[in-house]
């Protein structure tokens, strides 16, 4: 690049798990957890970018952009300028799982996530059913988007190398402080991919599920209680309001508490599903070809 010279370090093709399994209504959102397959490698800068180098690249512009009150615009025209400063490579935000793969390898101090959040590539959704599981950054084209006037952030808030939970920040103007890495790619690499998680999960199996649940621990609980402690005659009379307030406990509890969920992973041209008790696995979906 003419403007500056980057520090920037090699990342090894890998896996990482992005998203929780934990069970409760609380968690759709981070659902389901799944594994991301980064077969390419990539380079990722050491540290965030400083406001010299910002400034740097803007020194030819009317304008130097605020680099403590940057919006998205703002990145896309930093991006445009180095990108067409260089013929072999290409830069651009990295995607969440590039973002996390990253973060594993890089274990050195230099490399720890900036306090006030980093900018990813990816758009917010309202859960991760449809990600992409090659890498790509998930983008605003999908259906699932939360929308474009938003932006995914990764927090340097983690605690025992668990994946950080991606938070949002607005396009129009970028929360003060927050700041970004960029990654270097050959020019050929595709961001695309034709792999992607199912679209929604399997209703009638959490249905299914529901009422079991709804039954051992809400209906049978009332009846006992009924039985024991209820007034002679009343499970008859009263068959109605048990049933209900055991489906209504039932629901009440499903908001933070529930068994966890499977875990989505490409294995043997598959999408397969594994079960995190019995260690069941199910296909979910069957690719035709091999894709990059």
């Amino acid at each position: 690049m003419k403007n500056m010279s980057l520090d920037f370090s090699k990342i090894v093709p890998g896996n990482v798990f992005l998203g929780r399994d934990n069970g409760g209504l609380y968690f759709a959102a981070e659902r389901p957890r799944h594994k991301v397959d980064i077969k390419y490698g990539f380079e990722i800068t050491k540290n965030c970018i400083t406001e010299e180098e910002w400034n740097e690249v803007f020194k030819e512009s009317e304008v130097v952009p605020n680099y403590n009150q940057f919006n998205q615009k703002n990145i896309e025209d930093f991006l445009k300028i180095i990108n067409e400063e260089n013929e072999d490579f290409k830069f651009r935000l990295p995607s969440e799982s590039e973002w996390e793969l990253a973060k594993s390898q890089l274990k050195d101090l230099t490399v720890m996530p900036n306090k006030h959040g980093e900018l990813i590539a990816d758009q917010p959704h309202v859960s991760y059913w449809g990600a992409p599981c090659n890498g790509s950054p998930w983008l605003e084209s999908n259906s699932k988007s939360a929308g474009f006037g938003m932006q995914c952030t990764k927090s340097g808030k983690s605690t025992k190398g668990k994946s950080i939970t991606p938070g949002i920040s607005l396009h129009k103007s970028h929360k003060r402080n927050i700041k970004f890495r960029i990654v270097k790619l050959p020019k050929s690499h595709i961001d695309s991919s034709k792999r992607h998680l199912p679209s929604e999960f399997d209703r009638f199996e959490i249905l299914k599920r529901e009422i079991i649940i709804a039954i051992l621990i809400g209906i049978i609980p009332s009846f006992i209680w009924a039985y024991f402690n209820a007034s002679p005659g009343y499970i008859i009379t009263g068959f109605g309001n048990l049933i209900m307030g055991g489906v209504f406990f039932s629901l009440f509890t499903g908001l933070i508490f529930r068994p966890r969920h499977s875990t989505l992973e490409i294995n043997d041209n598959k999408i397969i599903s594994i079960s995190p008790y019995r260690k069941q696995i199910k296909t979910i979906i069957s690719f035709e070809d091999e894709y990059p």
